[in-house]
């Protein structure tokens, strides 16, 4: 599916989540309030708001407590979610775990 995407973008190896011109054409890549947006749009039809508002956001920090419950070093995980310094990197998870673990 993401093969037949590629090419009908006429891309291999760029942004695959792309937003449409109004001639839907594709554009370069999806405007980051874009996604918020589409999530919080799916979020409402499936109901599910109690778990507070999704982002962008949501994806880097689910990402990161999958990638700490399968026990991977917090080096990687700060690799793949951007953050620079540890320190940094564990405010942001545990400032989202305190907000979000007691609403579920």
């Amino acid at each position: 599916m993401i093969e037949n995407w590629s090419f009908e973008i006429g891309q291999n190896n760029d942004y695959i989540l792309r937003g449409f011109k109004r001639n839907l054409s594709t554009k370069e890549s999806l405007n980051p309030a874009s996604i918020t947006h589409i999530l919080q749009n799916l979020q409402q039809q499936a109901e599910i708001e109690k778990i507070g508002k999704l982002s962008g956001h949501s994806f880097r920090v689910g990402a990161a407590l999958d990638l700490l419950d399968k026990n991977i070093p917090l080096e990687k995980i700060m690799l793949r979610g951007g953050w620079k310094s540890e320190a940094s990197a564990m405010r942001y998870l545990q400032s989202w775990s305190n907000q979000n673990w007691t609403m579920v």
